[in-house]
């Protein structure tokens, strides 16, 4: 023991002269006291022993000789132990020194790991008294051992990489080989070999973590908050510190720039990983715990006087100097290590910023929260560069792309800079109050409402989280108000009821700013004032109903009202909270005066409330026990009723009478109902117009009893209104009453098409009847039609007399007019209706579950009910499908039903459905659901708990087992449509979605594209098909003419097709011979040819017609049955290929007139393949059509000339069906006199039923038509036929079909979407680049009178323009202002008057239906700018000679960059950007502010092709970062911060401003708020606000063009100034979030950013040691949060290494000191 004292002793001597420098008083407690301090010295009480010890030289290592055999045995093995754990006390004597030995010799002993040691050192040190004058001993002893450890360590990471460089020791002098040592002598490495072998081993990043440990054990120094042992462990850490420094940095002097290639450092970037020995996150979690320590010992100590009296300084002050030299050593600013930085000041400044709770509490010392300003002052800075100036993009439905649900101001990351921003600047942001607000204003489902919620709810928790993580919470609580709140709240939103509550509230809070918002609106354009009688009714009005002229303004209530009906019936937001908000917003709470309550009065805020009685738990509970107590609600109704509006010029009855059909509806439960006027005394002003009400109830029982049923036809807009306010206070009634009027007691029976399709004869309500009877009545009323209709297996049932509900034999199907009531009470009560869709969703899933196994036999009703739901869903409700939630997901409904169905006539109604499904697709969901076979069907509950949980980021996608579709039609219609979505939408932003498995899953047949198709699809399609080795081939062709009539001949199988009797064992051998389905395609070529000679055989012999043999359709039908329905389109285009190749083979160019005319017997008379199958044959894509003239003529054949088909085409036209089919009451005896004069059959037995030959087997079951028709089902093959039809550029064959057969888009579903999608795929086409092909277009897809285009596009539509030069800036400002409108949510009039109904429309989305219409318009616009415009390389059509072209896929791209650079010269775009732009008067006579003008124009960029806006504007930059002439200057000089500096002035200026140290942000990326305020006159602001809009919306294209334009940037050579640097990191900030996933992208933008720099700074002469400038000190910051938040990797940074070494030398280290960690 005494041996070991002597070594102490002799450690503590030697040790004072190296120290000097490092400790100028010669203490490790010289900072704390003014006076020298007395020490113990400690002597040696014995001889030391040869070889027992020895104190290094001065200049070199310290050793221990023989230190193990100093203490053996037992007694070494139990003090061992003791100093492990830490089980000394200390004093002040001699024995202290001892213990501490013992200490230090277990920080090395190989038995126990050396953080156990170092934790028991530590604790011993921190138990000595703060007054003992052996603390200074025990942290010298640290500090030695310390030392020793950095050692170690240094050379330890070098042995593991291979190499051995001369260890460094703190002074930054050379030692010995780590494994050499002095002789005799054991080093600290050596005792400590075991550790370095296991070390190298595991790898170098092992062992510096080790000694990240062992450096953080020092923290606990500081936890007992002593002042004497705060600075001794102040001064510790900071020497050790210093000492890591030295030996990282290679020993350069202090002051020299440091360089990369210096020392031990030189190799790090490149070749050594993860080798610092003070990782950055060590120094952090060091500066976090020390701050954190000072932050609660800060308001804690007395201020005490100086003994030699200098200036009065606290203990807490003292330790604050202290701790600034320690901070100064991190950030590079202490004299010894000058430029040397271990962490960034941006995470400095993030870990001393203990948050707003406790910056904004007051309890922090004025040095601290001076300190801690300045930290918030820089993150303010930073985050005007990461977030944009104005963030308020609206969630648009089904246009914005999934990423822009998850908000820039929502992620986690940026949550830490957001709370920095100004009030101003974060209301600019999202909110789930905004997101629910937009959602419900454009109609969104309620699923998507929820999911919208629930994102926003788990990425604000994520974002809570973060921040919270950041935040210091201190020891004691705080005084500051609302912190504890903020945390329970935080804590108590956990929980499932204040999630329910939360979601409730933000309903409720977004349906009643939309109905305020209403009602305002429905005020400004009604007349309250003057009286009624001051002129006669209108048109509309009668003695007993009175009805405003203008009644379309209430659609608007009816669509809320079936909101508010769907959310309290479903109990997601309760009725009380409903009344009391109307209430609220009557009579505001924060006034006893209500002053302007009168003008807020209004009667349609009763009528909402009314609409919720008809909830049997509203009205039998609130209500109920409101009116049988203190009546509370009832005299809240009396006062909020308007009584001036019933007998105002524009009065409403069914509006007016609300409070009076509300007491009638309750009548039976209030309480004493004569005394009920005596207790509400405002009664007396509203009960003397309900005698009204009594009369029309009365008047209708009237006439329903004496059948008359006008006021049941909808045709008499006061009719509609009397029915509907009599719907308002009789429960059931009116629903009871239309159901039974549907479906009448009294049973005749009628047919639909035959004797087995036969329905109940009934009446047809007019659909404004539906429109306007209360919701309640529309849900009862759907409820009675599905329960007793399309809910039983056993088919419709019904009531007659006292009997029971039950089906009846002779009425086997529905009424059409029940149907037609079905799909308008969908669309006019989308919301409270829901459940039954998703109920017959349900049950079509598990129908398609059973149809999987093979064998499914399903009943007649059972078939009877698919057929008419598939009709219905795909005729009627295809508008609902397009915006379902669910929508991408339903052909998870169909998939199995597609293969296994086995009836005709509903594999026909189902494939079409199909078809038409696939085209409503429009979003990579679609692609999603397809790569998704784990799909479990459409969730039937509608509360939000039962949401499923929100699809991540990185989901793995399985390709499914089986193919998607059998069927060639559809699996080549999903491929267009998957590029059409591709095209559109992009896929950038699902990681994980392969679209190569996804074309893959769709067939099993391969697929083969003509270049004339692949001009037009993506790239990544077009790479797919040229990869895959199944599509890369052209397709395998039928066997030759020859061949098919060599085996003809040959085969005798087939002599049975000509027998006139009966031959059973002939037959069985020819179903042999086709039983396998290889065979099956040649049999339509052999069928052709046997039809080919019997036609020459008769013509020869002089007969007309043909003849066939009795028995020979009995066969085929026979055949042709056993064919798979799925493979018939197939079967039709190897059939139609095989007759080309024998027109061809006979030498003709043209189709013969044989041909074409038993080409019409096969379609019309014999109906053995369906027009729409050969059609699609004809263009399926297969062939180039621009080279093809016989498949042209055919085509042209088929759709315009082939007589059967012209004449049913003429009677469609004669028939004249409407566009608004809702509305036509005659639409049903229409399609039954198309159906009866051209009967359709479906199992090929038309000639036999025509020529009354007995079938065999049997027919099917016949299934009731409603809807489907050829026509119909011909109308999704013509749309995928259109576009084929424009990629031939055959321009008059393509007018022809437009101007001929536009008739049948009236039935269209979605033929504003189609037209559309269209234009936008073939924008481009040389096709389109025609007014007349464009004119005929758009008057062929579109019904111009349920359009609202703008008077120029009709013109040009009717033909009085052919061209877009009339088109300026009066034309463009009308159109920004229209979207501006819709975006904001402002409701105004339409352009014109006769529009359909808003749930009639095709788009029910007021954004979304208004970017439609104006892109369909700048797409117009753009065609005939390329009609006018010269083109270097114009295709030649088919009048020319020479071959059309691209055809290669070097070909395809050079046409794409030509494109790009013709439509970055488009003058509309660049009129249109310098129009948004330009300054705020341009804008001053719209509505609508700068900033909404700014997004519309976002949103429009993405929903036009990219070449057109979003593009060029992203290239708009380069312009606006070179010629602005604030960019170009250079921001002023900034010195770096220096703790100590700062420590210093600010105790000797105490009265200093401390905002004096801020730096003001350049006025480029401020808020746009302010932008606006100064008419937008700050230009790179407008633009940064416009780029970040069009970013958000856009995909990972346009982030490729941003990204490309950068680098030509940063490879022009032209950027002179650190705010144009500044201004491109802006451009960048807000969308790291998405751009780290796609590392290309992101590693080639940071690696200009960095080379940019590069260019730059060697130009900006204020740049020094000591000096920066503002704006790179921004940038900087802006890569340390890019390294903190979104690290690349490190193989990325490894690839920005060359960019980074290209810097000056200080900056080029303070960037690798974040690129190295």
């Amino acid at each position: 023991m005494e041996q070991l004292n002597g070594y102490l002793i002799g450690v503590i001597e030697s040790s004072y002269q190296d120290l000097a420098h490092l400790v100028p008083c010669g203490s490790f407690l010289g900072l704390f006291d003014e006076r020298p301090i007395k020490r113990t010295r400690l002597s040696p009480s014995a001889p030391l022993a040869t070889g027992a010890y020895t104190a290094a030289a001065p200049d070199g290592p310290r050793s221990f000789a023989n230190a193990g055999t100093a203490s053996a045995g037992a007694s070494k093995k139990q003090q061992h132990t003791r100093a492990a754990f830490g089980g000394f006390e200390f004093d002040d004597n001699e024995t202290t020194c001892a213990s501490i030995t013992h200490l230090a010799l277990s920080a090395i002993a190989t038995s126990v790991p050396p953080v156990e040691a170092l934790k028991a050192v530590v604790d011993a040190v921190r138990n000595i008294h703060d007054a003992s004058p052996v603390l200074d001993i025990g942290f010298r002893s640290l500090f030695e051992i310390y030392q020793s450890r950095l050692s170690y360590h240094c050379a330890n990471r070098y042995n593991t990489a291979g190499n051995a460089p001369p260890s460094v020791t703190a002074n930054g002098k050379q030692s010995p080989p780590a494994n050499g040592g002095r002789a005799g002598g054991v080093t600290f490495l050596d005792s400590h070999s075991a550790d370095g072998d296991a070390a190298g081993d595991r790898g170098g990043g092992v062992a510096l973590e080790t000694f990240g440990e062992e450096y953080l054990i020092l923290t606990s120094l500081f936890e007992l908050h002593r002042p004497r042992t705060w600075v001794a462990a102040v001064r510790l850490v900071s020497m050790v510190t210093k000492s890591a420094i030295r030996i990282m940095y290679g020993g350069t002097t202090p002051g020299d720039p440091p360089s990369l290639s210096a020392g031990t450092h030189a190799a790090s970037l490149s070749e050594i990983s993860g080798l610092n020995l003070l990782p950055e996150r060590v120094c952090r979690e060091m500066i976090r715990q020390v701050w954190r320590l000072l932050l609660d010992s800060s308001a804690t100590e007395p201020t005490t006087a100086s003994v030699l009296g200098s200036a009065r300084r606290t203990r807490w002050q003292i330790r604050f100097e202290a701790t600034m030299e320690l901070f100064d050593c991190f950030v590079g600013r202490s004299e010894q290590c000058l430029g040397r930085p271990l962490v960034s000041y941006y995470l400095v400044s993030r870990e001393l910023d203990p948050g707003a709770a406790v910056a904004e509490s007051g309890i922090l010392a004025s040095e601290m929260q001076t300190i801690v300003d300045l930290c918030f002052g820089r993150k303010r800075r930073l985050g005007r560069i990461l977030l944009p100036p104005d963030g308020s993009w609206p969630l648009i439905s089904h246009a914005s792309r999934a990423h822009t649900v998850k908000h820039v101001y929502d992620q986690p990351a940026y949550a830490l800079v957001r709370d920095s921003l100004t009030f101003e600047e974060t209301e600019r942001g999202p909110s789930a109050n905004k997101y629910v607000a937009d959602l419900l204003y454009q109609r969104a489902p309620t699923d998507e409402v929820f999911a919208a919620i629930r994102n926003h709810r788990i990425m604000k928790k994520k974002a809570m989280a973060a921040v919270a993580n950041d935040s210091y919470v201190p020891n004691r609580p705080l005084q500051a108000p609302g912190i504890g709140g903020a945390m329970g709240a935080l804590v108590h939103s956990d929980s499932a009821e204040a999630e329910r509550h939360e979601v409730a509230q933000l309903l409720l809070e977004a349906l009643s700013q939309r109905v305020e918002h209403i009602v305002r609106y429905i005020q400004s354009q009604c007349d309250f004032e003057t009286l009624l009688n001051d002129r006669k009714l209108n048109e509309n009005s009668d003695a007993s109903m009175i009805v405003p002229r203008n009644v379309r303004y209430w659609e608007l209530m009816n669509e809320v009202a079936d909101q508010f009906y769907y959310f309290v019936l479903f109990e997601t937001i309760p009725y009380k909270d409903v009344h009391d908000k109307f209430y609220s917003m009557v009579f505001p709470k924060d006034s006893d005066i209500h002053p302007g309550s009168e003008a807020r009065k209004d009667n349609s805020y009763i009528w909402l409330l009314l609409q919720l009685f008809h909830i049997e738990k509203v009205s039998n509970g609130p209500v109920k026990e409101d009116l049988a107590g203190d009546e509370d609600m009832l005299d809240q109704l009396l006062q909020m009723y308007n009584e001036q509006q019933i007998v105002s010029k524009d009065a409403f009855y069914l509006r007016d009478l609300s409070l009076q059909a509300a007491m009638g509806h309750q009548h039976a439960n209030i309480r004493d109902n004569q005394g009920v006027k005596f207790r509400h005394p405002r009664m007396a002003v509203a009960m003397p117009f309900a005698p009204v009400l009594y009369r029309l109830q009365k008047e209708f029982a009237h006439n329903y009893k004496e059948d008359n049923y006008d006021l049941l036809d909808g045709r008499s807009l006061c009719n509609v209104m009397k029915v509907a306010t009599v719907s308002q206070f009789r429960q059931y009634i009116v629903p009871n009453t239309l159901y039974t009027y549907m479906v009448p007691a009294k049973e005749e029976v009628l047919q639909l098409q035959n004797a087995s399709t036969t329905y109940l004869k009934g009446g047809n309500i007019g659909y404004r009847v539906l429109d306007y009877i209360n919701v309640g009545g529309k849900h009862r009323m759907l409820q009675l039609v599905y329960k007793m209709m399309l809910a039983h297996e056993q088919g419709p049932q019904f009531q007659f007399g006292n009997q029971p509900p039950q089906a009846r034999d002779n009425i086997t199907c529905v009424s059409p007019h029940i149907v037609d009531a079905v799909y308008r009470l969908l669309y006019n009560a989308p919301y409270s209706n829901e459940l039954m869709m998703k109920e017959v969703l349900e049950k079509l899933r598990r129908c398609d579950k059973v149809m999987a196994m093979g064998n499914a036999r399903f009943s007649p009703a059972t078939l009877r009910w698919l057929y008419t739901i598939y009709q219905l869903m795909n005729c009627r409700l295809l508008r609902f499908f397009k915006y379902y939630a669910h929508a991408s997901h339903l052909v998870h409904h169909l998939r199995h039903s597609l293969v296994q169905v086995k009836h005709h006539q509903l594999y026909t109604s189902l494939e079409c459905f199909a078809l038409c499904l696939v085209n409503l697709q429009h979003d990579v969901e679609f692609l999603q659901a397809l790569m998704n076979p784990a799909y479990h069907g459409v969730p039937l509950t509608p509360h939000q708990s039962t949401m499923g949980a929100v699809v991540s980021r990185h989901i793995k996608y399985s390709k499914p087992k089986d193919s998607w579709f059998e069927c060639a039609m559809l699996s080549r219609n999903a491929v267009m449509v998957i590029s059409r979505i591709v095209i559109m939408r992009g896929l950038g932003d699902i990681p994980g979605l392969s679209l190569e498995a996804c074309l893959d899953s769709l067939s099993p047949a391969p697929q083969y594209w003509a270049p004339s198709v692949l001009r037009y699809l993506p790239r990544r399609v077009r790479a797919y098909y040229a990869k895959h080795p199944r599509a890369s081939k052209a397709p395998t062709r039928i066997p030759p003419p020859p061949s098919i009539r060599k085996l003809i001949e040959n085969s005798p199988v087939h002599k049975v097709i000509l027998l006139s009797q009966p031959n059973p064992q002939a037959e069985a051998e020819l179903l042999a011979f086709y039983a396998k389905r290889e065979t099956h395609p040649i049999f339509l070529c052999v069928l052709w040819v046997v039809f080919e000679r019997l036609t020459a055989a008769q013509a020869s012999s002089g007969k007309e017609g043909i003849t066939l043999p009795a028995m020979m359709m009995v066969v085929v039908r026979k055949l042709l049955l056993t064919f798979p329905l799925s493979q018939m389109s197939a079967y039709t285009s190897s059939l139609i290929d095989f007759v080309i190749s024998c027109e061809l083979e006979r030498g003709l160019s043209e189709p013969s007139a044989a041909t074409k005319r038993l080409l019409d017997d096969f379609m019309f008379k014999y109906h053995l393949v369906h027009h729409e199958h050969l059609l699609f044959a004809l263009t399926r894509g297969e062939y180039d059509l621009r080279r093809d003239k016989m498949r042209m003529a055919f085509t042209r054949y088929v759709l315009l000339e082939s007589p059967p088909f012209t004449e049913r085409l003429n009677e469609w036209h004669r028939l004249d069906f409407q566009g608004r089919y809702w509305a036509d009451y005659s639409h049903w005896k229409k399609q039954e006199t198309y159906i009866s004069k051209f009967p359709e059959f479906f199992e090929y037995e038309a000639y036999l039923v025509q020529n009354n030959i007995p079938l065999d087997p049997k027919p099917a079951l016949s299934l009731p038509v409603y809807y489907e028709n050829r026509m119909v089902r011909l109308l999704p093959v013509l749309e995928f036929a259109l576009g084929r039809l424009i990629e031939a550029e055959n321009r008059p064959l393509l007018r022809d079909v437009l101007d001929r057969m536009g008739i049948l888009y009236r039935l269209h579903q979605v033929p504003l979407t189609t037209l559309m999608d269209t234009l936008f795929v073939y924008f481009d086409a040389p096709t389109l680049h025609e007014a007349g092909v464009m004119r005929s277009l758009n008057l062929s897809l579109l019904d111009m009178s349920q359009q609202n285009f703008s008077h120029e596009f009709e013109r040009f539509v009717r033909g009085e323009v052919d061209d877009e030069k009339h088109i300026g800036e009066q034309y463009i400002s009308r159109m920004m202002e229209r979207i501006a409108r819709a975006v904001t949510r402002h409701l105004g009039k339409p352009d014109k008057g006769n529009l359909p109904e808003v749930h009639y429309r095709e788009i029910p989305n007021p954004i979304l239906l208004s970017l439609t219409e104006c892109v369909v318009e700048l797409l117009t616009w753009w065609c005939l700018h390329c009609a006018s415009a010269p083109r270097s390389s114009r295709l030649h059509g088919p009048e020319s000679d020479q071959p059309p072209s691209p055809s290669t896929e070097a070909e395809f791209r050079a046409e794409e960059q030509h494109r790009t650079k013709r439509a970055a010269a488009w003058p509309l775009g660049k009129m249109w950007f310098e129009m948004v732009m330009g300054p705020e008067r341009r804008h001053e006579q719209g509505i609508c502010s700068g900033a909404s003008y700014i997004h519309s124009t976002g949103v429009l960029a993405n929903v036009l092709p990219d070449e057109l806006m979003a593009f060029p504007y992203v290239q708009r930059l380069a312009g606006i970062v070179l010629e602005e002439p604030v960019l170009k200057t250079i921001s002023g000089p900034k010195r770096y911060f220096s703790f100590v500096e700062f420590s210093r002035s600010s105790f000797n200026a105490r009265s200093r401003d401390a905002g004096s140290t801020r730096f003001d942000a350049t006025a480029v990326f401020n808020s746009f708020e302010q932008n606006r305020n100064h008419r937008m006159s700050n230009r790179p602001n407008t633009y940064l606000t416009l780029l970040h809009s069009i970013l958000h919306y856009g995909g990972i294209g346009t982030f490729g063009t941003l990204s490309d334009t950068i680098h030509r940037l940063a490879t022009s050579g032209e950027l002179c100034s650190d705010i144009q640097l500044l201004y491109l990191c802006a451009t960048v900030g807000p969308i790291l979030y998405r751009l780290v996933d796609h590392e290309a992208l992101y590693v080639q933008i940071l690696g200009d950013l960095v080379s940019i720099m590069a260019q730059i700074c060697p130009r900006i002469k204020a740049l020094d040691i000591n000096t920066s400038t503002d704006a790179i000190e921004q940038v900087m910051d802006f890569f340390c949060f890019v390294k903190d938040q979104f690290d690349p990797g490190r193989a990325a940074w490894r690839r920005i290494a060359p960019h980074i070494s290209a810097l000056p030398s200080l900056l080029r280290y303070q960037l690798q000191c974040i690129v190295d960690q």
